[in-house]
């Protein structure tokens, strides 16, 4: 079961491209928690800001608002700047068991796809299939934490053309 240097080049940089792109996301979702911070602050700062004003004063900006080409309400703002903070917060979906290890089942999954494997993991502990072999053993070379488990359950993800 050995794999030429080409195969292996492009199995790395499928297994690179994808870490890469995790990188990213994750720093991004950093960034929109960060960001929704500041839109919280925000928000309760205008709130506060439009609670504090006199009634003439919001009788005055709801009569710019409505003369004004493209404006809204206040109100309508403080909403939208309330559920963009909310919003922002949210992730979706769950952690799959294999983020916990440590290890990139996305990754796993994008050197599978560039070795063209084919199957589709065998479910059993005791007895891998050869691709489910070959897979770990490309793996391994990347990132040591790799485990027949990991194998499978990357397999197993890949969806059936």
């Amino acid at each position: 079961m050995s794999i030429d240097d080409a195969t292996l080049a492009k199995a790395r940089a499928a297994w690179d491209a994808c870490l890469q792109q995790e990188r990213e996301a994750q720093e991004a979702q950093q960034r929109l928690t960060a960001a929704r911070k500041e839109v919280a602050a925000f928000h309760r700062r205008m709130a506060a800001a439009w609670e504090n004003l006199s009634e003439e004063a919001r009788a005055q900006v709801a009569w710019t608002a409505q003369h004004t080409a493209g404006a809204a309400p206040v109100e309508a703002a403080l909403l939208t700047l309330q559920e963009t903070a909310e919003t922002v917060l949210f992730e979706a979906g769950r952690k799959r068991r294999g983020h916990y290890s440590g290890v990139s089942l996305e990754a796993i999954r994008a050197v599978a796809r560039a070795l063209g494997l084919r199957s589709y993991g065998s479910g059993s502990g005791t007895k891998p299939l050869p691709d489910e072999r070959l897979l770990l053993s490309v793996c391994k070379q990347f990132d040591e934490r790799v485990s027949e488990a990991n194998v499978r359950s990357a397999l197993q993800g890949i969806p059936r053309k």
